[in-house]
């Protein structure tokens, strides 16, 4: 066969191409540190990275919403433990002043205590986190009032002296419509399928017997009893039992905000084991091994610089050398 001078040019162009690609991907891996350059290299290597990626975005929006709920569920309870130090010092003033031995000027005395709980109660039940109320349901942001920028919180006083609740009075509203009221609460999505509620609802909080009487007008009838002169330590013992099924539902309500801060916290930490592993799963699929690519480079390097220095030398010798 007969060989000529282009033709050993040709192959050896074509060779010297071939070369310089695998330096050119190879110098690209290594820059990106990455175990392909194209997707083609390795599709199934894509596959994972990008699988490990999505889970990794995902395992963050959770944990930002994980936060989230859990300084709500802090401020929740940090509420409700306020509602029970106000219901304790409420029946300790009831049973000091169940007895015959208290005058009604003692007793007009202990209401002015029980007037600053009854404030200090419903200071409670509008308690927020920034700008938002804990205890509103979805009405977080409060409401205006007609003409005046002022935020109405959720929980007001009628001036019949009975509380409300988003505008509705919770003294007077129908079993129907306080069971409707108790529906909305603010849920965050927590993991696949796991939706879990942040708060309480206002309504579930302040309602504590099956005959739907609230903590603020207990206190506030307790008030009025205290503050007339003609009330009997009769009248005032008849406060202890609402007093105590108002503390315990109070106590209830405490353990179930902190049976889901527990929650919070044991997906916290089954999520940070998760962010491990699919960060392994990632840089297993993606990353390079570098010491590796570096020795792969270097030999590809050196077979690259001899192709050139055989190409020289090729390209040198014409039949034009030997006519001279």
């Amino acid at each position: 066969m007969r060989v000529t001078s282009s033709m050993l040019v040709n192959n050896f162009m074509h060779n010297l191409g071939t070369n310089l690609q695998k330096v050119d991907k190879l110098q690209t891996q290594l820059a990106k540190n990455s175990k392909f350059a194209h997707i083609s290299d390795d599709p199934i290597g894509v596959l994972y990275g990008r699988s490990a990626r999505y889970n990794l975005h995902l395992l963050e929006h959770y944990n930002s919403n994980l936060d989230y709920g859990k300084t709500w569920l802090t401020k929740a309870e940090d509420g409700l433990t306020t509602l029970n130090e106000t219901l304790v010092d409420a029946y300790n003033a009831c049973i000091d002043s169940a007895t015959d031995a208290k005058t009604s000027e003692d007793r007009k005395a202990t209401a002015q205590l029980i007037g600053q709980l009854r404030e200090h109660l419903l200071d409670a039940l509008n308690g927020a986190v920034g700008d938002r109320f804990v205890y509103g349901a979805y009405n977080t942001t409060g409401n205006v009032a007609a003409g005046d920028d002022a935020v109405v919180p959720p929980f007001t006083v009628g001036e019949d002296g009975h509380l409300k609740f988003n505008g509705i009075d919770l003294v007077t509203a129908s079993s129907a419509a306080k069971e409707a009221l108790m529906e909305d609460v603010i849920s965050f999505e927590m993991g696949p399928g796991i939706d879990m509620e942040i708060t309480l609802n206002g309504v579930e909080v302040v309602l504590f017997d099956k005959d739907g009487n609230n903590i603020y007008n207990l206190l506030d009838d307790f008030y009025n009893v205290m503050s007339d002169d003609n009330s009997t330590a009769e009248d005032v013992a008849e406060f202890v039992k609402p007093l105590q099924d108002a503390q315990e539902h109070i106590l209830a309500l405490t353990s179930q905000t902190g049976g889901r801060m527990n929650r919070i916290e044991m997906l916290t930490a089954r999520y940070e084991q998760d962010y491990i592993n699919y960060t392994q799963m990632k840089s297993d699929a993606e990353d390079a091994d570098e010491a590796e690519l570096i020795m792969m480079y270097e030999m590809a390097r050196v077979v690259y610089e001899a192709s050139l220095k055989t190409g020289a030398s090729i390209m040198q010798m014409s039949l034009l050398d030997f006519l001279q």
